[in-house]
């Protein structure tokens, strides 16, 4: 599960009233949760009490690592050395696979040389910041409203691969959404060409004002699936 707050709250954080759990805002009359202090999983556990309800929070930038996807054969290792009873020792430089493996989850390894299948079509990219020009590890790209699309590798790639004759593709066109760290990035909406063997894209998201802290009410979702394929 993912969160996000999709529409920042322009509201002044050292205006409002202190309360027990964050701040109360005059203006919406709702309490906003202070996140910031808080680790991921005591933020997740948070939102997923009963009594939660919909939620304003406040949070701060670089406050959560960026969700890249581990390498499959990584993963099977620790499992491995875990049932042995053996504690694993990985050095950084096995922490990315191989350049033609390819990893689990919404994100495949970009190959510029691979064709899709015919009926199929690959989508590939990379997602940059527009302020420093590098890469956004853990962006997510939704193909229009549904659920399925793609997450950023750790140097900001991505590559799905979908059927040119899915519903989703309206006049041979998709419509990517594009977000990254709510507290960093706008999420954007990218209208794509739907052809045979279409370019490498390249996105760049905006910033947000600040690119501090953020408030606003929070929305959770899951990260993009893979598209299907049958």
């Amino acid at each position: 599960m993912a969160f996000s707050v999709p529409s920042p709250c322009p509201k002044s954080w050292s205006a409002m009233t202190p309360t027990a759990d964050g701040r109360h805002c005059g203006s919406c009359q709702h309490e906003v949760v202070d996140f910031s202090r808080m680790t991921e999983p005591e933020v997740v556990a948070w939102l997923a009490r009963p009594a939660a309800g919909t939620i304003c929070g406040y949070f701060r930038a670089g406050q959560f690592a960026a969700p890249t996807p581990t390498p499959r054969w990584r993963r099977w290792l620790v499992a491995a050395v875990t049932l042995l009873g053996v504690e694993p020792v990985l050095t950084a430089c096995q922490t990315t696979a191989p350049a033609n493996s390819t990893s689990t989850g919404a994100t495949e390894q970009a190959d510029t040389h691979a064709d899709a299948p015919k009926g199929q079509v690959t989508i590939r990219g990379r997602v940059l910041d527009d302020s420093t020009g590098t890469g956004i590890a853990g962006a997510e790209l939704f193909i229009g409203d549904t659920p399925y699309g793609a997450v950023t590798d750790e140097q900001g790639n991505f590559s799905f691969t979908m059927l040119s004759a899915w519903s989703a593709v309206a006049q041979n066109t998709i419509q990517l959404r594009v977000q990254g760290s709510p507290f960093v990035h706008k999420q954007q909406v990218v209208p794509v060409t739907v052809s045979p063997a279409p370019a490498p894209l390249t996105v760049r998201l905006e910033s947000v004002p600040g690119r501090g802290q953020i408030m606003g009410k929070i929305v959770r979702h899951e990260p993009p699936q893979k598209p299907p394929l049958n």
